[in-house]
């Protein structure tokens, strides 16, 4: 219930900013980031409103497009606090006493995971339309690339909460689901791809595509599987331009031949095959030999 009314206040946000100036329409803006900054030090309240204010963030990126970008800076600074570490919750304990629910873990704990991961959500799409707008041209310069990169390509390794909202597991936490679309996996994937895309030099793509590769040695196949979409969408935006990335990422996907996971071997398998494509080159046969 809550969501959809949020949706709606969001959606009624949009249609109205579309009939304001430029000149309007900052000021109003500015008071919506304020509000949300206006209880961080009340954790669980700074969540849900920085949340809100990432949903919101995205639905004015897809109404407003370029003309949004330059005034979303002060949303960077907040997105990077969303995803820094420090913005984590404390794990799920055990209580001495069982909850209603019968499960013994704190309900305050739940939802801290459960709000959390939704602002990280909301926060990643907010990102990545963003970068998609921007197109290198005014958001991202190299220091700001620097600061975003390792938060958003940390997020390939999420794990999602215990359980949902309404006591069972998240849609993506099944098996196979990782990518479930508006997840955060997806959303991270993608907005991976955009912001290496949308990098104001070339020379800033290396660290960020290291980042997702050292994703790919992680010990739990989700993360190696996400991991791999996030190649894949880099490669879906560099097209040709990623050949230059290649070199660093052959011996990681030699050692994903040999996963224990056959989900995971068969992606990476899969991803060399558009790689071989790609430079015309036996990537396949290349890493077979290397593994003998």
């Amino acid at each position: 219930a809550v969501d959809e009314v949020e949706g709606a206040a969001v959606q009624a946000f949009v249609t109205f900013s579309l009939q304001l100036t430029e000149s309007s329409f900052v000021p109003v803006f500015t008071q919506v980031v304020e509000w949300a900054k206006a209880r961080a030090a009340d954790a669980p309240a700074a969540r849900t409103r920085l949340g809100a204010l990432f949903r919101l963030a995205s639905s004015l990126a897809d109404a407003l497009r370029a003309v949004f970008v330059p005034l979303a800076t002060p949303l960077l600074d907040l997105a990077a606090a969303a995803l820094d570490p420090v913005s984590d919750p404390a794990p799920s304990k055990k209580k001495k006493k069982k909850s209603n629910a019968g499960t013994g873990v704190d309900p305050a704990a739940i939802v801290a995971e459960l709000d959390t991961w939704r602002m990280r959500t909301h926060a990643l799409s907010a990102l990545r339309r963003l970068f998609v707008h921007d197109g290198g041209e005014a958001l991202l310069d190299a220091g700001r690339f620097n600061q975003l990169h390792p938060l958003v390509t940390r997020m390939l390794r999420a794990v999602p909460p215990s359980e949902g909202p309404d006591g069972e597991p998240l849609p993506e936490a099944a098996e196979g689901e990782h990518m479930a679309p508006g997840g955060l996996a997806s959303e991270c994937v993608a907005c991976v791809a955009a912001m290496i895309a949308s990098a104001p030099d070339d020379a800033l793509w290396k660290p960020a595509h290291r980042g997702v590769l050292l994703a790919t040695r992680e010990g739990t196949a989700r993360t190696r599987l996400v991991a791999l979409a996030a190649l894949g969408a880099v490669v879906d935006k560099l097209r040709e331009e990623y050949l230059a990335l290649l070199p660093e990422a052959i011996p990681f996907l030699s050692e994903l031949f040999e996963d224990p996971d056959e989900a995971v071997e068969g992606a990476a398998r899969a991803f060399t095959g558009r790689l071989t494509e790609l430079s015309g080159e036996d990537l396949k046969s290349l890493m077979l030999g290397d593994e003998k």
